[in-house]
């Protein structure tokens, strides 16, 4: 599963769910509602693991054939 996360591209009928989920957990989330900012490092953290979840939750979409 890690290799082939290593090298996806978000499906194109993705790209607007994809960024805006990314928008919630890395800006609006942590600031609004704890009051956190992320370091650079922490950033890229959570974003390969917001990411890594991502690819996680449309791989089980497309197994269970809901793919839209």
């Amino acid at each position: 599963m890690i290799s082939n996360w290593l090298f996806w591209a978000i499906p194109h009928h993705y790209i607007r769910r994809y960024f805006f989920t990314f928008w919630l957990v890395m800006f609006f989330i942590p600031g609004y509602f704890l009051g956190l900012q992320f370091t650079k490092l922490g950033f890229i953290i959570n974003w390969l693991w917001f990411d890594l979840v991502f690819y996680g939750w449309y791989r089980a979409k497309q197994m269970i054939g809901d793919d839209e």
